[in-house]
């Protein structure tokens, strides 16, 4: 009798529920049909395992000195009474043609040669790349990713993943030519290893350069491998990303049966950890940020909580923020937002570098 009576009241449970059931599929495949997909799925699991094992190695604590290092002249008085590790042989180039010219002739070479350039940063196995864009200025740039996996790893069409071609922008053999690009003044600087200032060129690869990204670990990494003092001079950055549904939308996080909803680096930890990198950079001086979104955000608190990490950057002069999908005025922001059909939209007036 009890087992007759559960049935029943299973049964009728179900033919309740079942109209508010219909109803919801039915809106959801008419308003959205991309969102009956579940998210989580096993293939967007494996897209993320395979790029932790394809992550470039980011730098100790206390990075050690590399050998293409130069120290600063601060250093020198500092760690002239020190016993220290030779860190390679200083050269005298004082016959070479390049270091005959007067500095800021060579410092003009240097910026041409290096900077001044936008650099599209590319994730590859194990490390990354970048190619340096034909177009003069990141306003001329028509760069289209499609050369990337559907990990969004770097991988040109055609090509195999395992060797793909070099991707370095005929940039880094300047660089790896020789460790000494300032001539030393005397004798006791050109024998001492210890002595020796930080070469011309390199400030100007990161201070002259914009960085373009496509991916939000692209961008971590970059941060992580190269030393923090070249980080700090970065001036210019240029971000696109792609967001995935349903981020900072915890109703429909709570309706997908998969756990997590996001994985990195489409999640809001990623994000907002994101901005706090850039948050902390001392020079940055141009930024702009193209953000899309299949059918933007219903809900305005979703959007809030989306651009709030944003709300902490504050040391830029050009702050340009491109939405593709509608909506009401920020305000309150550092930064200047751009939606679609709006004055700004149509007429932008930004600062391009």
């Amino acid at each position: 009798m009890t087992n007759r009576r559960t049935k029943v009241t299973t049964i009728a449970l179900g033919l309740a529920c079942a109209p508010f059931l219909c109803c919801w599929i039915i809106i959801a495949s008419c308003c959205c049909p991309r969102r009956l997909r579940p998210h989580g799925e096993s293939g967007d699991k494996r897209r993320f395992e395979k790029r932790q094992t394809m992550a470039p190695r980011p730098l100790p604590v206390r990075p050690p000195e590399r050998a293409l290092t130069l120290r600063r002249r601060n250093e020198e008085a500092e760690n002239e009474a020190k016993p220290q590790k030779p860190r390679g042989v200083v050269r005298d180039q004082s016959t070479s043609r390049l270091m005959q010219l007067p500095l800021e002739l060579r410092q003009m070479i240097y910026r041409a040669a290096l900077g001044d350039s936008v650099m599209h940063m590319v994730l590859k196995k194990h490390k990354l790349g970048h190619q340096r864009c034909k177009a003069s200025t990141i306003a001329e740039c028509s760069e289209q990713y499609s050369f990337f996996s559907p990990d969004n790893v770097w991988s040109p069409l055609g090509e195999p993943l395992d060797d793909p071609p070099a991707t370095d922008g005929n940039i880094l053999p300047l660089l790896l030519t020789c460790r000494q690009m300032q001539v030393p003044t005397t004798r006791r600087q050109l024998n001492s290893t210890n002595n020796a200032r930080y070469s011309e060129s390199i400030d100007y690869l990161y201070s002259t350069n914009t960085f373009s990204f496509s991916d939000l670990d692209c961008l971590r990494y970059f941060s992580a491998t190269i030393l923090p003092q070249r980080w700090s001079l970065v001036q210019n950055l240029d971000i696109e990303w792609c967001i995935s549904w349903p981020i900072y939308d915890p109703l429909a996080q709570a309706l997908l049966i998969s756990r997590p909803a996001l994985y990195p680096p489409h999640d809001e930890a990623t994000w907002e950890g994101t901005w706090h990198i850039i948050s902390n950079m001392s020079s940055l001086k141009w930024l702009r940020v193209r953000l899309m979104y299949f059918d933007g955000f219903r809900d305005p608190g979703c959007e809030e909580k989306l651009l709030a990490p944003m709300r902490q950057v504050a040391l830029p002069k050009t702050f340009n923020v491109h939405l593709n999908w509608s909506g009401e005025e920020i305000e309150d922001a550092p930064f200047r937002a751009f939606r679609p059909g709006t004055r700004e939209s149509l007429f932008p007036d930004e600062d391009w570098v």
